[in-house]
């Protein structure tokens, strides 16, 4: 193989593997003239190509050795052989990891005792030498070639000056965010903060209180392995027991809360909003929005989940969750994006900061699946609910109806949004009505602009010929769609003016009423390309409802297929925006759809409510 030197300096070797490492000479057969020795921290990187060749690191202590091969195959036994040998070595432990294991089996009075003479797990203004743990060798990351080693030891001396910050909370957000990015020291920065608030003098001073503040800031964005959240279980029972009614006791019995209630890595820093609170032991408060303008304030938790979130608002307005189900979803503007059960509600906060400000970002509550309804026995917020969630498929073009009777729903909208109807009052046809181009005219419109004739030769201003082409035919796109929404708009008022006098609530029962006669009414609708040729159309509707899923044309209100979840073998995503589900006596359903999580998702709650409806039933 070759060997190496600062990705310019090519040296070829012959490489022996032996127990203890690799042997290096430069003949076959000759003299050894160099050795690399293999322990428990070395490491060795998956190959990778570069220029034409396979190459991998070797990262030893102080160094890293830089081999390039001439295939893949060959490039790949080696790292697996080099990976067995650096497996089969006795695991090198530090002082410190070798203490932590004594202190699990030790008295009270012996646990004092091992504090009192190794310097090394309690506090100290002098800065480390070495890492806490035993650490890989190589560089944190991709783009970060520091060593783990000079970076653990870079960490402990930062927090010198964190003792004494004037801002703690920006410095906090760095280090967390540094984690994300190298997460093989959340561990050795667990170990330090433990080693820093650990037989302290004073448990009440600024500093310990500050690394306490830190501890439970880690705590909520980062976990740590089996081993070190054992120790750190040790430490907060520790101090709880020890301290009781100190300043530094408040922090140890909430960081000891956190670990009861099994904290989960988070996907994102903590927002800034809920670092500040943490320090001061509060929760974040958070405001959840729904229809009509309502807004819900809810305490955030560091553990608070959607699914714990929802419960709570089901609670609050006495909605009986076994009749349909309801999710949180992401809404910007008009569009939703439903958030998992498990997602934290914290996590969707710190994303929203980190995202344009002044965007509008905000957590919505509202139907996600309707299981039972009965128009006239529905409680009148649920009736609330289901109203809304059809209004929202007509908005977004996923209700079946000729143009005349989709434009007179949305004039029965505007009554109930409104009331009766006069000039001043006006709205914006995309939050109530999905506006497209009449296929005739938007046809009739791209005569002659799919070719190049009349442009010439592809020479000199061909380019900007195009450009004027493509611009001139956007512009006309635009017109159409501007004459399109103001005809839509005049006609949505002329049928407005005809309800002038009908109430809020009968406006809505007479909506209610049409779109109930549709057979999927109450299914979650999906825009999907089938991707085979079983049907005559391939731009369709996947109905998912609570019994069975169904095939649609676009606009159409009978199904080309229906098959009940008794029948379907198995679905998900092969690959991205792919959804395939397996049909038994049928030919798979295969269709392209960025909605494909949405659609396993509620395709999994219809099928979870089915089962156990019938264990209930036995």
């Amino acid at each position: 193989m070759t060997l190496v030197k600062n990705k310019i300096i090519r040296r070829k070797i012959f490489v022996s593997l032996t127990e203890k490492g690799l042997e290096m000479s430069k003949r076959r057969d000759g003299p050894v003239e160099g050795k690399i020795s293999l322990h428990s921290l070395c490491v060795v990187t998956n190959p990778e190509e570069v220029s034409g060749e396979f190459c991998f690191y070797i990262h030893v202590r102080k160094r890293s050795y830089y081999f390039a091969v001439k295939t893949m195959t060959e490039a790949n036994q080696w790292a697996d052989d080099i990976s067995e040998v650096i497996t089969s070595k006795e695991q090198f432990q530090t002082r410190t990891e070798r203490l932590v294991v004594e202190l699990r089996n030790l008295q009270s009075d012996e646990i004092d005792s091992v504090y009192r003479s190794n310097a090394i797990l309690r506090y100290t203004k002098a800065a480390i030498q070495t890492p806490v743990l035993a650490l890989p060798y190589g560089p944190c990351s991709g783009t970060n070639t520091t060593s783990l080693q000079e970076q653990a030891v870079s960490i402990y001396k930062s927090f010198l000056n964190y003792e004494g910050a004037t801002s703690p909370v920006e410095f906090i957000e760095l280090q967390l965010g540094f984690l994300f990015d190298s997460p093989l020291l959340i561990d050795e920065l667990y170990c330090q903060l433990i080693k820093q608030t650990s037989w302290v003098r004073d448990v009440d001073n600024p500093q310990n209180l500050r690394y306490w503040m830190f501890l439970l800031c880690v705590l909520i964005t980062h976990t740590p392995s089996r081993k070190i959240l054992r120790y750190l279980k040790f430490h907060v029972q520790r101090n709880t027991c020890k301290y009781s009614g100190t300043e530094m006791y408040k922090f140890a019995v909430y960081a000891e809360g956190l670990l009861s209630s099994g904290v989960k890595q988070r996907e994102y820093v903590p927002s800034r909003e809920e670092l500040k609170k943490l320090l001061f032991l509060k929760d974040m408060p958070a405001s959840i929005s729904c229809y009509g303008g309502w807004n819900c304030k809810i305490a955030v938790t560091p553990t608070l989940t959607a699914r714990v979130a929802v419960a709570r608002l089901l609670s609050g307005m006495g909605l009986n969750p076994r009749h349909n189900k309801y999710a949180l979803f992401e809404k910007l503007e008009n569009s939703y994006k439903v958030i998992e059960d498990r997602t934290l509600i914290s996590d969707v906060l710190a994303k929203f900061e980190r995202k344009t400000p002044g965007e509008g970002w905000c957590i919505f509550f509202k139907l996600f699946g309707i299981v039972e309804f009965n128009i006239a026995k529905c409680d009148p917020l649920e009736l609330v609910f289901l109203y809304e969630f059809v209004c929202d498929q007509i908005r977004r073009g996923l209700f079946p109806d000729d143009k005349v009777s989709l434009t007179e729903l949305a004039g029965l909208r505007c009554q109930y949004l409104f009331g009766d109807y006069t000039p001043e009052k006006t709205f914006t046809v995309s939050d109530i009505y999905k506006v497209t181009l009449p296929e005739i005219k938007y046809t009739s419109s791209r005569k002659n602009t799919g070719t190049l004739r009349g442009l010439g030769t592809l020479g000199k201003g061909t380019i900007r010929k195009l450009k004027d082409l493509y611009t001139d035919t956007e512009r006309e796109d635009e017109l159409l769609m501007q004459e399109e929404v103001e005809k839509t708009k005049n006609t949505i008022n002329d049928y407005w003016k005809t309800k002038s006098g009908l109430s809020k609530g009968a406006a809505q029962q007479e909506l209610m009423k049409i779109t109930t006669r549709w057979l999927a009414f109450g299914y979650g609708i999906f825009d999907v390309l089938i991707i085979d040729n079983r049907f005559r159309e391939t731009e369709l509707w996947l109905a998912v409802g609570r019994n069975d899923i169904a095939i649609y044309p676009r606009q159409k209100s009978l199904p080309l297929e229906v098959h009940t979840y008794d029948s379907i073998i198995s679905f998900g995503a092969p690959q991205v925006n792919v959804f395939k589900i397996t049909i038994e006596g049928h030919a798979p359903l295969e269709m392209n759809t960025p909605e494909f999580l949405d659609i396993a998702r509620l395709m999994k709650t219809y099928i979870g409510i089915m089962v156990k409806m019938k264990k209930e039933k036995r």
